[in-house]
């Protein structure tokens, strides 16, 4: 796989955030409405990527790299680095969150593949099923992503 493939992929797979391929029929119960339903305060935290599909095809990513994505009220903050801990890629500006609807608009990032989706809203429908973070959407170039993310539970103090 070319560079630029490569980097399009790692871009994609960090870029993005959660959904799942199949329809759903809306929560029934109250615990069903709390299991399922996206807010702010249930997205803050850091979350490590699982599992992706690029253009429908399951990616290597997260076995060749590990990404992360750090959630605040108000901005998000992508990063993937490799097994000696140099950062590959990073991405990182604002998000809103409305409805199930998760948007991304990256401001700032590192890697030549970070120009193709800067300033331009990156579009997810998610959901978020206990520790984890499903997205699903299409990136502004048009590339289809889903990701699975995992909640990083936070190390007890020492």
């Amino acid at each position: 796989m070319n560079r630029l493939v490569l980097g399009l992929v790692v871009a994609a797979a960090t870029v993005s955030l959660f959904a799942q391929t199949d329809v759903e029929a809306p929560p029934s119960g109250p615990e069903d409405q709390k299991k399922s339903s996206v807010t702010n305060d249930r997205l803050v935290g850091t979350w490590k990527l699982v599992s992706a599909k690029y253009g429908g095809r399951t990616s290597d990513v997260p076995e060749r790299y590990t990404m992360l994505k750090h959630i605040t009220p108000t901005q998000f903050m992508w990063v993937s680095y490799d097994d000696e801990g140099v950062v590959r890629r990073a991405a990182g500006g604002e998000y809103t969150l409305n409805s199930g609807k998760y948007a991304e608009m990256p401001h700032y990032g590192l890697s030549a593949d970070f120009d193709i989706i800067k300033g331009k809203p990156q579009q997810f429908d998610c959901r978020i099923d206990g520790e984890t973070w499903h997205h699903k959407g299409e990136l502004s170039n048009g590339l289809t992503i889903e990701e699975v993310w995992k909640r990083v539970a936070r190390e007890p103090d020492a």
